[in-house]
């Protein structure tokens, strides 16, 4: 199939009804467990029908990570395009990441954990693996506007490297917010520390450190 049917593919109802049918049981039974043939049923299609679609599972799982992380574009750029300082939109990325890792209504951070997983265990690169590295990618880029919006409204820090530490925040805070609440079932007792005050006591401590 060419380039174009491709894309075209991929706006189809279809396509994007099969990928959200396909989150759905992977959440519920696992990458592993989970066969193309389940999705065909859930779907109501044919096998050769959800084939011509995606001819592999892998691809299957990929576009599916795709379509979760794609999701938060969205949410980041109307975050960065805020009248607002640097400081205040890295406060509110943080705020949005917290909210959804704790909120277990969310799956999305919980497939993400999955796939990354899997991707990490396979034998060699997931084919269409870089479709969901370029959506990282998008994420970066609106990470850097703030990066210089921050250089240019004083609002974050001028002696420290601010790239990485920008980046080295969002992904120790999105790391520890999924860890703890993907445990928190299973790990923590009564006593201990709800999930949500730790986010928010390494939140404080992320931004102490890049406030000036």
């Amino acid at each position: 199939m060419s380039p174009t049917g491709i894309r075209e593919q991929k706006k189809s109802k279809r396509y994007k009804s099969i990928v959200l049918t396909a989150e759905k049981l992977f959440l519920e039974n696992g990458l592993d467990t989970v066969q193309m043939q389940d999705v065909a049923d859930a779907e109501g299609i044919g096998i050769a029908t959800l084939f011509r679609y995606f001819p592999k599972k892998d691809k299957l799982i990929v576009a599916v990570a795709v379509n979760n992380l794609a999701n938060k574009v969205e949410h980041f750029e109307k975050i960065a395009s805020k009248n607002v300082s640097s400081f205040e939109r890295v406060e509110q990325i943080l705020d949005y990441l917290m909210e959804h890792s704790t909120n277990p209504l969310s799956n999305s951070m919980r497939f993400r954990e999955a796939f990354e997983s899997y991707a990490s265990f396979a034998q060699k690169p997931l084919e269409d693996i870089d479709d969901y590295l370029d959506i990282q990618k998008i994420i970066t880029q609106i990470l850097m506007k703030i990066i210089e919006d921050g250089k240019l409204d004083g609002s974050i820090r001028s002696n420290v490297s601010v790239k990485e530490a920008l980046i080295t925040i969002i992904n120790a805070f999105g790391n520890f917010g999924s860890n703890i609440a993907l445990k928190a079932p299973i790990s923590y007792l009564e006593e201990d520390i709800a999930p949500v005050i730790q986010q928010t006591l390494l939140k404080e401590m992320l931004l102490s450190y890049i406030r000036p």
